[in-house]
């Protein structure tokens, strides 16, 4: 894989007329072409994050629609290339992480237009190669991307123009394996839900020994191509998740007043320790840009029942990072006055989404050749949060970039009555390289791999990148709500690849953390204070382990 193909579109020429011609004729079609990015930008380039790569000048139009190849350089000094004009094979600091299809290089009309898009081309206002009255700035509009299974060395290249090199090597790009052909043919679905095939694990509960391999099989080969699968059993609880969902439109349908009393932000704390955050309004956080939601973690837990064997772990200092000391709560619930009934929904669907994640960890033990009661030990006193999100039909822009959850996997349903919206606002980055939409189906749950399951597999198992946009669907000021339970494990856990998963030979990818070190070093840049924050940063840091093929 990797050859410089032409992609379906018009060909090259047809594009010419609208391209200032000074890049016309600029780059011989005939030859693999490679794009000089600096880091992280490359990455975030080719896993989805950015969409738009800016430039002073427009794409060749020889290269529209053509495979460009990504050399990604060192992090430097912007507008100052560390690159020579000449470059020999395999040169150090240089990366050829994948490639990459255009689809067109418009300029903007104006700063507003500019500004409007930031959430694909991803450029801070501040930078010296944003938004200047008196140059035009050309959106590289991303139509596919195919990251390497694993960074290749550069061939030897030369400047042809700008940022982009000629690479002296063959169409056949040997010694180039994408991600793609390394993971193979996709398994076979029904078509229904696109990529993303419905299983019933009710033979894994209650089948032979037979009967749950096949289980097994089918979770192994649909999680090695795409972390995405569907979830069925014969007794699903419908009337727990109706309930859920029900209640947590009631909560987003009160005050804003009434909805901050219902945080952690809005209560008089009397210890230091843990409490979840509830409530949090649009824009508050960066997963939290046009969408509101409200979160626990433990719903159920209560520091004054909790058993004395186990108070070092629940009382400890780092078990304060997660639990709450008397007599300081837990979850900081709604008023039953205001929400009836919502404490009891959301107990109710978290002892579900629990029960299913235990189910969940057996399979994903035998897929690695684990001991299952390993496994679940290592999530008897899990931390796993659950966040009800929702957001307007009509309002905002960008919901959530693209990312890889910080989980184990991750269990979601989403509200499936007539009025709800935006039921295809969730979209995943398969391993053709482009966006599908994941679409909704009652009576199931959706479940998408984890970046701890990346590492426990050393990579055999994906944590698909994924991303949510504006609803498409449903009336305007329709809402689109979910539920997210995110399986982690206890805090003291190891997130390390599991020996039989590097066996063989095979060196572990991954450094062993603790769940509790490793959530701390994925988050920490968003914690930093707004004016030091670098956000695409903090995106690529907190999605780093993804970007491991």
């Amino acid at each position: 894989g990797g050859g410089h193909l032409q992609c379906e579109g018009q060909p090259a020429a047809a594009h010419a007329a609208a391209v200032p011609a000074a890049t016309v004729g600029l780059v011989d079609p005939a030859q693999p072409v490679g794009l000089e990015m600096q880091a992280p930008w490359a990455a975030l380039l080719l896993w989805g994050y950015k969409t738009v790569e800016t430039r002073l000048y427009p794409l060749p139009p020889e290269l529209l629609g053509w495979e460009v190849f990504i050399v990604e350089s060192a992090e430097g000094q912007a507008g100052v290339s560390a690159v020579g004009d000449s470059v020999a094979a395999a040169a150090p600091g240089l990366r050829v992480l994948g490639t990459v299809v255009f689809g067109g290089s418009p300029a903007y009309a104006d700063r507003a237009e500019w500004e409007a898009d930031c959430y694909r081309h991803r450029v801070p206002k501040e930078s010296p190669y944003g938004w200047k009255d008196g140059r035009t700035i050309y959106a590289w509009e991303v139509r596919s991307v195919r990251p390497f299974a694993a960074p290749a060395p550069p061939p030897a290249m030369r400047r042809a123009f700008r940022s982009i090199f000629a690479l002296e090597m063959s169409d056949s790009c040997e010694g180039f394996e994408t991600l793609q052909s390394r993971l193979g043919a996709p398994p076979r679905t029904d078509g229904a839900g696109g990529s993303i095939p419905t299983i019933n694990l009710s033979p894994f509960v209650h089948g032979t020994e037979e009967e749950q391999q096949r289980v097994v099989d089918a979770v192994a080969a649909q999680c090695q191509y795409i972390g995405f699968l569907r979830v069925t059993w014969d007794s699903f609880p419908f009337e727990v998740v109706a309930a859920a969902q029900d209640a947590g439109r009631r909560l987003f349908a009160c005050s804003s007043d009434e909805k901050h009393r219902w945080s952690k932000s809005g209560m008089q704390k009397l210890t230091r320790s843990y409490t979840s955050t509830g409530y949090r309004a649009p824009g508050s956080t960066e997963n939290n840009k046009n969408r509101e939601s409200w979160s626990c973690t433990a719903p159920e837990y209560s520091p004054m029942a909790v058993d004395a064997a186990d108070a070092g772990y629940y009382a400890s200092e780092r078990g304060q990072q997660f639990f709450a000391l008397d007599p300081d709560p837990q979850v900081p619930w709604p008023d039953e006055s205001r929400v009836p009934g919502f404490r009891r929904a959301i107990c109710e669907y978290h002892e579900e989404v629990e029960r299913l994640g235990r189910v969940l960890l057996r399979i994903f033990a035998r897929v690695l050749h684990c001991e299952e009661e390993e496994m679940l030990s290592m999530a008897d006193k899990h931390v796993s949060p659950i966040n009800l999100f929702s957001f307007t039909m009509g309002e905002g822009g960008e919901v959530l970039p693209a990312h890889a959850d910080v989980s184990v996997f991750t269990i979601l349903s989403h509200d499936t009555t007539l009025a709800a919206a935006g039921s295809a606002s969730l979209e995943m980055l398969t391993p053709e390289g482009v966006w599908e939409p994941v679409h909704t189906m009652r009576g199931s749950f959706l479940v998408n791999l984890g970046q701890i399951m990346q590492r426990w597999s050393n990579g055999r198992l994906r944590a698909t990148v994924h991303r949510v946009v504006p609803p498409v669907d449903g009336l305007p000021g329709a809402k689109r709500q979910s539920i997210t339970f995110f399986q982690l494990l206890n805090y003291d856990a190891a997130v390390s690849v599991l020996p039989a998963c590097c066996a063989d030979g095979h060196a572990a990818k991954y450094e062993p953390q603790s769940v509790a070190d490793w959530t701390a070093d994925r988050l920490s840049g968003f914690y930093q204070p707004v004016e030091k924050r670098d956000v695409n940063k903090c995106w690529y840091n907190y999605n780093k382990d993804a970007y491991v093929a």
